[in-house]
């Protein structure tokens, strides 16, 4: 319900009617979002996770979100009900997080992304939430944060 709601209205502020976007959805054979984003992108990933095809099960709790979330409660229940659904959960996409190596071996977890599928799955007390994980530098974590990134050892 969550995606073809979300991606109709996605398909319609591409110049898309409601109705032919109902209609492509409904004859597509893959996912909305992998319709989605073949429409828009001719690719089924993202520009940080192309080459990356494994999915992991991270902890919520290691992953740092250092972006206060804005969320829309409508959709944020949505999404919930399609995560909550074993007939539905695969076609949430995972979110890409982060992943930094420190100074000193620690590992480190971020995702600036994904709040609604972040959020829902800890609303429903999971404990883990499918990732990509995007293999990064303390030197790209200042492309997000600026000079409030921590010094990760």
């Amino acid at each position: 319900m969550y995606l073809k709601r979300f991606y109709s209205i996605k398909l319609f502020s591409l110049g898309i009617s409601q109705t032919l976007s109902k209609h492509l959805i409904r004859s597509f054979s893959k996912s909305p979002i992998v319709f989605y984003r073949q429409m828009c992108t001719n690719s089924d990933t993202t520009i940080h996770d192309a080459h990356i095809t494994d999915i992991h099960e991270v902890p919520i709790d290691i992953i740092q979100r250092p972006i206060p979330p804005v969320l829309d409660s409508e959709k944020l229940k949505s999404l919930m009900e399609t995560i909550k659904n074993p007939n539905t959960r695969h076609l949430v996409p995972p979110i890409d997080v982060l992943w930094i190596t420190g100074s000193e071996g620690g590992n480190y977890y971020y995702s600036f992304g994904g709040c609604h599928r972040f959020e829902a799955y800890t609303a429903l007390q999971e404990k883990s939430i499918p990732c990509k994980l995007i293999k990064g530098t303390a030197e790209d974590l200042k492309v997000y944060m600026g000079s409030s990134a921590p010094d990760l050892r």
